[in-house]
């Protein structure tokens, strides 16, 4: 886990998450980052990547260019003042995806993803706010870092750039961040991060957005999904001379107290949440593993000979595990979808969604019941765990 230094996690969690900034010296001191800016650039030419590069030709001119590139992009480039950013980082390359163990003291299903970026000197992204939560881990090199709480609306924005910046930015704290320091910045706070070296690099570890239109989308989606919302909206007793073209507030209420029925169901509530925190974007969906054919598929016996001598089992980056106690029972999530847990253990399912790799160990322990290998050997099949090399 990250360290909090004289901000202990609990006031952090109060006074801090999705409230106010916090700068973090030596949250991790000894980390070193796994990904050189070459090879970023390395990721930049590939299709499946999602790449930009933003470049300051002057105080308010930015210019973005989306990838994938090529070798001339970079050789086209100044030799200052441009970032490159690389999103989904945590889900292409294995040591990136560790970094997320260490912001365990939050829900997992709440990471959005890990976006690093790689600037020259005086190279940034402009002045912005975001809608989101996201902590800004100085990987390597120094980033001035500028803060304000003033002016986050999109009335605020420069009209005609390709990019959200803040027309007005007055700042409120400056700070100069190195190596393995963090800085936590809820929703809505602007902020603006300049390049100090030509080895300046960035990760933002962002957290997922919730819109309140999205949710009940979502929710309504999940509804008509399940068929578990048919009762018939009943009228308000009429009243005599009453005016055939007016909606009174008792039509309108009753339909109030049919949507609030359906709303004060717990047990629905938390089902429809849990595949609604576990689904994939569009990005996300299109990078998950091939399963197995029939013909690469062993039998279930072979599988739980394998489990014997293999290390254990690793989850693949991409996929999104969460469960919930409902009524009894828990209930496994996975990328959108409730999932059949074929009789497994709760404790097990549990320590499934919670761990990002199980030990052979572990396994082991939990192989007296056989749902728990039935659940292992589906989510194989199809490639959501993969046996640790």
């Amino acid at each position: 886990m990250i360290h909090f230094n004289k901000t202990s996690l609990s006031t952090f969690l109060n006074q801090y998450w999705q409230k106010k900034p916090l700068v973090i010296r030596g949250a991790l001191p000894d980390f070193e980052t796994p990904v050189s800016a070459e090879e970023l650039a390395g990721l930049s030419l590939e299709d499946e990547v999602e790449s930009r590069i933003v470049i300051q030709k002057s105080e308010t001119d930015y210019e973005l260019k989306k990838g994938p590139f090529d070798e001339l992009t970079y050789k086209n480039l100044p030799e200052d003042n441009w970032t490159l950013l690389i999103q989904g980082m945590d889900r292409l390359v294995p040591e990136v995806t560790d970094l997320l163990n260490d912001f365990d003291f939050l829900p997992r299903w709440r990471i959005d993803d890990i976006m690093i970026s790689y600037a020259t000197k005086g190279g940034n992204v402009g002045p912005h706010f975001d809608h989101y939560d996201v902590f800004l881990l100085q990987a390597a090199g120094k980033r001035n870092w500028k803060l304000t709480s003033q002016d986050c609306s999109e009335d605020n924005y420069i009209q005609g750039v390709d990019l959200r910046l803040m027309q007005t930015f007055r700042v409120e704290e400056d700070y100069i961040f190195e190596k393995g320091d963090i800085l936590y910045i809820p929703p809505k706070w602007g902020h603006h991060g300049v390049a100090l070296d030509d080895e300046c690099m960035t990760y933002s570890i962002g957290y997922r957005t919730y819109r309140g239109q999205e949710l009940w989308d979502s929710f309504g989606d999940h509804l008509s999904e399940m068929g578990s919302f048919k009762d018939l909206y009943i009228d308000p007793t009429w009243q005599e001379n009453l005016n055939p073209g007016e909606i009174t507030d008792d039509a309108s209420e009753q339909a109030q107290a049919l949507l609030k029925s359906v709303l004060d169901d717990k047990t629905l509530m938390k089902t429809w949440f849990g595949r609604f925190a576990t689904q994939l974007d569009q990005v996300a969906a299109q990078q998950l593993p091939e399963p197995l054919t029939e013909e690469e598929t062993p039998t279930f016996e072979d599988f739980m000979g394998a489990l014997q001598v293999e290390p254990g089992l690793l989850k693949d980056a991409v996929c999104r595990f969460a469960y919930a106690e409902i009524e009894g029972t828990t209930q496994l999530y996975i990328n959108g979808a409730i999932w059949n847990t074929f009789g497994a253990n709760d404790k097990f399912i549990a320590k499934l969604a919670n761990q990002s790799f199980l030990t052979q160990q572990e396994i082991m322990l939990a192989g007296d019941i056989e749902g728990n290998i039935k659940l292992l050997f589906d989510l194989w099949k199809l490639q959501y765990l993969v046996f640790i090399e």
